[in-house]
């Protein structure tokens, strides 16, 4: 039964990610538009998810409490890189989500905030710099 929920759920999401890709708008770059790596991506993740549905095959064990805290946590601080990148700015918010998962998946707190604050601005200088996708280096919060 838990490979059907898992597999069902997973074709909601592909479901949800398909259609919310048709509303992108962009008026320059690719000819094909940004919606055609969401469609790439959605569409076979939906055909295998219900095949997850329809043909089940072996047993699922839950991992315990504790991975179970561990993936929330995890979750909790994607959602919240997401609500709070415009305001922090990418490098900053970036650098936090990296010390928190490091910390979540059993990494040193040292190391996991030592490699936060590298890969935090240095991400940014590849996307920004040398890639050339513009991102917010201070969010409005600092002005």
């Amino acid at each position: 039964m838990s490979v059907r929920l898992f597999g069902a759920a997973v074709f909601a999401i592909a479901a949800l990610y398909t259609l919310h890709s048709q509303t992108y708008q962009i008026t320059f770059g690719d000819v094909l538009g940004p919606s055609v790596f969401p469609l790439i991506v959605g569409i076979p993740m939906m055909v295998l998810s219900a095949s997850l549905v329809i043909f089940p095959t072996g047993q699922v064990e839950w991992p315990g409490r504790d991975r179970l805290w561990r993936q929330a946590v995890a979750l909790a601080a994607f959602v919240g890189y997401t609500l709070v990148m415009e305001e922090l700015g990418f490098p900053i918010a970036t650098a936090a989500l990296i010390a928190i998962v490091g910390i979540v998946m059993g990494g040193a707190p040292w190391r996991a905030i030592a490699l936060g604050a590298v890969f935090g601005p240095g991400l940014w200088a590849l996307f920004d710099k040398v890639l050339g996708l513009p991102l917010d280096f201070l969010g409005t919060l600092f002005g």
